[in-house]
């Protein structure tokens, strides 16, 4: 589905401020055209509201089934009806304005003038003709409510970078299915990490962890709402009979995926193969996620002191603080979700000890019952001390990936962040040194250098914000503030990350626009923020750390 002007132009791409309205805008000898694109908020459609100069080439061709079916076609007045010929799912183009109908069946001349364009999905056979006349009719101010209800999610951020936390926020609410609360890992799926290879996979369904990452974001940048929603999501999610997660991700409505299968018929993105559909992650465990949920239902309710959501999901809590303290001795993918290659991973044991540590304060200040937090609290404890124990068998002077892998992992810098180990502690200190070593290059942070599949070719970028917010609780700003403009110097034009950057060339790689980038740079900024008001940057400490002797 492509609008453009027949033959040279140039064009400019930019979102009308505060808003995940695209606005794009071509130039040629002849004139000029400008298009806003938006997806009007509860409606399964893409409009397209233009002003020309000159006339405009739209092309509509859609196929179903991932390009495996061809769409069957009915030329209407005003546009075209797309029919699968199997199923009764289909699109109506609607197109309001001056029009011709070119050759071949897919192509309309459109404009000079005003134009509005509707390209509609519908799960049935359209009905809706005569409809769609009135409702363009009112394209300008349907484009002007979308417009209103994209600004009321700006933050109250005025630091340095503001507009990049802004767009940020933006991008996290677009990725949230408003039905449920529930927010998606990224928008795509099998845009590879390295074109030509086969690290690619489906990243369009709500992964606990990374939804969680966007709650705290969230709920630090003043959306308190859109944290709980979250919540409310996953919690509707929880078996509170059993393991808590079935998967460690869900589709939008909350149901199960099933399983991962390859289109043999599609080249890929740069023809990286195999293009995937669904993600076998589905079915492993992984034992960070409990900790990564209950850490901002923690800062929930840290921040509002609503009680009364506490206690409406104490069941829900229990149950995954009680997975935890049964569970933290075993194996996993890590959060990584390495494939076959199974360990005890250090993230994934000092995550356990999170969800313990939360259930322990939750337990002694909402449900003021001290019985239970002193359990979780002591189970917390003996987590800890297998955490230390080993690191000491390893013999080595710092911590390392996992019991059998001793490598560095970015994911060890979060010590740091959830309260486990002080920036000065000299186990830890070493950790961070050898991070610079292994796994910093141009200010980019790889979370790790190989694994199972082979080396990690580009930098991942949740981990160069990781970096910078360790640094900002050593109170080395200036350092921060590198790490912070490297990260963001890896977006694009318009404001968006991907999940991994080249550290040279600063070009994107892998699903695209991802949510941990976006949540991990509101999360680092806002912990900015508050160092540069005087505040601690680890106020969440005060539940979940303790002084702790040195190692």
């Amino acid at each position: 589905f492509s609008i453009q002007p027949d033959g040279d132009f140039q064009s400019r791409q930019t979102y009308k401020k505060g808003t995940n309205i695209l606005v794009t805008m071509f130039d040629t000898p002849q004139g000029h055209a400008e298009m806003h694109d938006f997806l009007p908020i509860g409606q399964t459609a893409l409009w397209r509201v233009i002003e020309t100069d000159i006339p405009l080439v739209l092309t509509c061709s859609p196929t179903f089934d991932f390009g495996c079916t061809t769409a069957s076609y009915e030329i209407l007045d005003q546009g075209a009806c797309f029919l699968h010929p199997g199923d009764k799912e289909g699109l109506v183009l609607h197109i309001e304005g001056h029009m011709e109908k070119m050759p071949p069946r897919d192509v309309w001349r459109i404009g000079p003038g005003s134009v509005a364009v509707r390209l509609q999905y519908t799960g049935n056979e359209p009905e809706e003709k005569d409809t769609l006349n009135q409702a363009l009719a009112r394209a300008d101010s349907v484009e002007m409510i979308n417009e209103q209800f994209w600004r009321r999610t700006n933050s109250d951020y005025t630091g340095v970078h503001a507009e990049m936390v802004d767009r940020a926020v933006l991008v996290m609410r677009g990725l949230t299915y408003r039905t449920t609360g529930g927010c998606i890992a990224a928008a795509t799926t099998s845009l590879p990490e390295e074109p030509g290879g086969t690290r690619q996979w489906d990243y369009r369904f709500v992964w606990v962890r990374d939804g969680s990452y966007a709650a705290e974001a969230l709920l630090l940048a003043g959306d308190i709402i859109g944290c709980r929603q979250y919540l409310s999501f996953v919690f509707n999610t929880l078996n509170i009979a059993g393991q808590p997660f079935a998967a460690p991700f869900f589709r939008v409505d909350g149901t199960l995926t099933q399983g991962e299968h390859e289109l043999l018929w599609l080249s890929g993105y740069e023809h990286s193969r195999p293009v995937r559909v669904g993600n076998a992650a589905n079915s492993q465990l992984q034992l960070d996620i409990e900790g990564d949920f209950l850490w901002p239902v923690w800062l929930y309710w840290h921040v509002t002191q609503d009680s009364v959501f506490i206690q409406e999901n104490w069941i829900a809590i229990t149950a995954l603080v009680t997975w935890a303290q049964t569970t933290w001795h075993e194996a996993d993918a890590s959060l990584w979700e390495f494939r076959a290659d199974n360990d005890v991973y250090t993230h994934s044991r000092m995550m356990c000890w999170v969800a313990l540590k939360v259930g322990a304060s939750l337990a002694d200040h909402v449900m003021h019952d001290s019985a239970q937090a002193q359990t979780w609290d002591l189970e917390a404890q003996t987590v800890e001390n297998a955490i230390w124990a080993q690191q000491q068998a390893s013999g080595l002077p710092y911590f390392t990936q996992g019991a059998h892998h001793p490598q560095m992992d970015a994911a060890l810098l979060t010590m740091v962040l959830y309260g486990f180990a002080a920036w000065d502690q000299p186990v830890f200190a070493r950790t961070l040194s050898q991070i610079e070593r292994d796994l910093v290059q141009n200010d980019r942070v790889f979370r790790y250098r190989q694994d199972n599949m082979g080396p990690a070719h580009f930098a991942f970028t949740l981990a160069g914000f990781w970096l910078a917010r360790v640094y900002l609780r050593m109170g080395e700003t200036q350092r921060a503030d590198a790490l912070i403009d490297a990260q963001i110097a890896g977006a694009t034009t318009l404001g968006l990350f991907a999940e991994h950057t080249d550290p040279d060339s600063q070009k994107p790689h892998g699903n695209f626009p991802q949510l941990f980038p976006h949540a991990a740079l509101v999360t680092t900024l806002m912990e900015r923020q508050r160092q540069k008001q005087g505040q601690l940057p680890g106020y969440e400490q005060e539940f979940l750390s303790k002084a702790r002797p040195a190692k």
